[in-house]
């Protein structure tokens, strides 16, 4: 199984000659998506010059090593980066459990240039349901009986820099992955930053919430161009969603609004959030599904500055 094909040196830069992105036609690869021969999802598009561009790679929970990469990491002037208008899909897909999960996933992704996973899961699968190539940016949380679990970032173009960040979850000591990655946009002097999510859940207080949120605020507060930040963020309590909603405001962060609003909650409250910055949407909806304990969120995105 190759949840991510890149190897860190001692720096922690990504050694270009074993990262090549291979196709998911070869392994039975993380969700990447739940599907390896499933897809040449993260497989490489034709081209020695995409070929041979690698991500900075920062291993775990070295916030100042992120933020300098992402402060330090140059504009490369892709006419193939992230579009300035794109659709964004972000889904907790409860360990793929369902069977019918691959299939509904398939259907979304296609629509999507930008996806964020959390709950990736390797499941092997034999057809090819997406045509697409995507890349991927994975990071392994918890592990149980030898499977990996994690959260995956999936997009249209490649990033940069990939961070990788976890948590350890108070009671059950098990941890919880956040991926943070940087994508040039097309024609555009900025690039964008992806936090994708998976915040602790089972603890008293907001203290293990409040230290996860903290170690990626160092990491935003250094970022000068445009922001997403979701994931399933477990604000299942008041004090949840006040200690996120006073991140947010302490780093600009805006709210999407969803309409449909069919998130999934928790004691009245919802689980998963996308909040952004210098960014606005042109729609977003939360889609009630049965293939997940969790609704997919799909916002169309627009980024128009420099």
């Amino acid at each position: 199984m190759v949840v991510n094909t890149s190897h860190q040196t001692a720096t922690g830069r990504t050694d270009g000659n074993v990262l090549a992105r291979k196709p998911l036609t070869r392994y039975a690869a993380a969700l990447c998506l739940m599907s390896a021969p499933l897809l040449p999802l993260c497989a490489e598009p034709e081209g020695a010059e995409t070929r041979n561009r690698v991500p900075v790679v920062v291993t775990a929970n070295r916030s100042a090593a992120c933020g300098e990469t992402i402060a330090q990491s140059p504009q490369i002037p892709y006419e193939t980066g992230l579009p300035r208008t794109f659709s964004l899909l972000n889904w907790n897909v409860e360990k793929a459990q369902h069977p019918e999960l691959i299939d509904a996933f398939a259907h979304l992704a296609k629509q999507a240039d930008l996806i964020f996973i959390q709950e990736a899961v390797p499941v092997a699968k034999t057809e090819t349901v997406i045509s697409e190539s995507l890349y991927q940016a994975f990071v392994r949380g918890y592990v149980q009986d030898e499977i990996d679990t994690g959260v995956l970032t999936l997009a249209r173009s490649p990033h940069t820099a990939h961070c990788h960040f976890l948590a350890t979850e108070p009671w059950l000591r098990t941890p919880k992955a956040t991926s943070v990655t940087l994508y040039p946009l097309a024609n555009s002097e900025r690039s964008l930053l992806t936090v994708n999510m998976h915040a602790v859940n089972f603890a008293f207080g907001v203290g293990a919430y409040i230290d996860q949120l903290g170690v990626l605020g160092e990491v935003l507060s250094v970022h000068a161009g445009p922001i997403i930040f979701g994931g399933d963020l477990n604000t299942w309590s008041e004090g949840r969603q006040s200690t996120l909603d006073a991140f947010a405001k302490e780093h600009n962060l805006t709210a999407v609004v969803f309409s449909p609003d069919h998130r999934t909650t928790r004691f009245g409250r919802a689980l998963d959030h996308l909040y952004v910055r210098g960014l606005s949407w042109q729609s977003a909806a939360a889609t009630p599904v049965t293939t997940s304990d969790h609704n997919p969120l799909i916002a169309e995105l627009e980024y128009a500055g420099p």
